[in-house]
């Protein structure tokens, strides 16, 4: 399944654009902020307590000793790894390059291949796939180890693909200044292999495809035979 998702910026004014930061976009999570100031370790203690009540539920033996650490280790997983993109003090760093290149008659396009593991937000289990990120530089290039920072600190909250694939993109295109970006997600999804239908060879792809990649055929051709080269 490919879903090709439209990308609105070249809609949006310029005092609308300024308002954006990389680390929220265009297309922000469904967050509660200021919900409340509480630590990381509280987090983990609330959040280890109520699992441990999930567990007791389904008739789970606590004090089993495969079973008694399992809440805080699950707490801990969810505060300081797969939902640590929730926090935007986690944005990394990122750093950029002159363009010193004379390359007026043709920009070449910079492609990166990022392998990702999110959590779909439905059923809280993951995704996992590749995300393919190109962009034509504009008197810049972002630092080559930043791209895949930013797809991981996207991935690292309980996520849609479509929405990850949106947020990737307005990332770099507000970091670069430029509309001249495109990603496409393709993914396995394991509330569709583990449960429901349980189809062990489904893919969903998604895809964003802004400025240039979305006018310009042969750029966008480009883009995508360069996806088919490093699916290997």
């Amino acid at each position: 399944m490919t879903k090709k998702i439209k990308a609105p910026s070249t809609s949006l004014n310029k005092s609308s654009k300024k308002q954006a930061l990389p680390s929220t976009t265009h297309f922000p999570s469904p967050f509660v902020k200021n919900r409340n100031k509480l630590t990381d370790e509280e987090k983990v203690d609330l959040i280890a307590d109520h699992f441990k009540g999930i567990m007791d539920i389904l008739g789970l033996d606590l004090t089993d000793n495969s079973l008694s650490a399992t809440p805080y280790r699950i707490a801990k997983m969810y505060v300081k790894e797969v939902f640590s993109g929730m926090d935007e003090k986690n944005f990394p760093s990122i750093s950029f390059f002159e363009d010193t290149f004379d390359r007026e008659a043709h920009r070449n396009m910079v492609f990166s291949k990022v392998g990702f593991t999110s959590f779909c937000e439905h059923h809280f289990v993951p995704m996992t796939g590749s995300v393919y990120v190109a962009y034509l530089p504009k008197n810049k290039f972002i630092g080559l180890s930043k791209i895949p920072r930013i797809v991981r600190f996207f991935a690292r909250r309980p996520q849609l693909q479509e929405r990850l694939t949106a947020q990737i993109a307005d990332c770099i295109a507000i970091l670069m200044d430029s509309e001249d970006v495109a990603v496409s997600i393709c993914a396995e999804h394991f509330c569709v292999l583990a449960r429901g239908i349980q189809d062990e060879h489904s893919h969903t792809i998604t895809n964003v495809l802004r400025g240039q990649f979305d006018t310009n055929a042969e750029l966008r051709r480009e883009f995508f035979e360069s996806i088919n080269r490093n699916k290997t």
